[in-house]
């Protein structure tokens, strides 16, 4: 009884901790403008669970989703659903785990504790994962072209973010050399690309990796990156 009385302490909603929608802003907002959920995030976002047992999560349709499990401490420099531009997060719970979008689409997460086969254990949540977006100089964010520009346009977005991020850092003193801010500013500019790039590359891996690649299926595919390029 001791057992299951435990267990259902554990299952509770406060145990598995899923992003929550940033605190309202004092600035009067128009509200005809659309408010996004906090279950909508973009390609170059990641969508940040964390739980105090270990969970298994699985993602369907395939594709979709990338989920990797990662531990209490670590760091994460990236943009985050619910999230304001890029920021370092640390993963306070025992477990953590880092969702990414492949590629735009709607997904469902299946959210069982490791070690159950109890249907009724099973927490469930859609995620909408839409192609990043720039905002022009009128204001209005435009979709990007294709997947190729989504990913130039989110490193784009990235890198200005980093170095907006390291003028604050040096502004403040925390950083106090010129190697000091190169480090900074690589580790950065790494993971910005690596956020930017990442849901090209797993597109590519579904459509033509593993044991089913031929040099046709490759060159089939990345033509397309050349044809939908707009020559001045």
């Amino acid at each position: 009884m001791r057992a299951i009385l435990l267990l259902l302490t554990m299952l509770q909603d406060g145990t598995i901790e899923f992003p929550e929608p940033p605190a309202p802003s004092p600035v009067i907002q128009d509200d005809a403008a659309p408010q996004p959920s906090v279950d909508t995030f973009s390609t170059d976002q990641l969508y940040l669970i964390q739980s105090d047992i270990a969970l298994v999560i699985l993602a369907s349709p395939a594709g979709v989703l990338q989920v990797t499990p990662t531990k209490q401490g670590a760091v994460i420099f990236s943009r985050f659903a619910g999230g304001k531009g890029l920021e370092e997060r640390a993963v306070s719970r025992v477990h953590g785990y880092v969702v990414r979008g492949l590629a735009a689409g709607t997904a469902e997460l299946l959210i069982l504790p490791a070690g159950s086969a109890d249907i009724t254990d099973l927490r469930r949540r859609i995620l909408n994962v839409t192609a990043a977006e720039t905002t022009p100089p009128d204001g209005r964010p435009q979709p990007p072209a294709d997947d190729v520009a989504a990913a130039f346009r989110a490193y784009e977005k990235s890198w200005r973010a980093a170095q907006g991020d390291l003028a604050d850092r040096l502004e403040s003193g925390e950083i106090t050399s010129e190697k000091a801010a190169a480090d900074w500013f690589s580790v950065a500019g790494q993971e910005a690309r690596k956020q930017a790039f990442l849901p090209l590359l797993r597109a590519e891996s579904i459509v033509f990796g593993g044991e089913g690649w031929t040099a046709e299926k490759h060159a089939r595919y990345i033509r397309r990156y050349q044809k939908n390029a707009q020559v001045p």
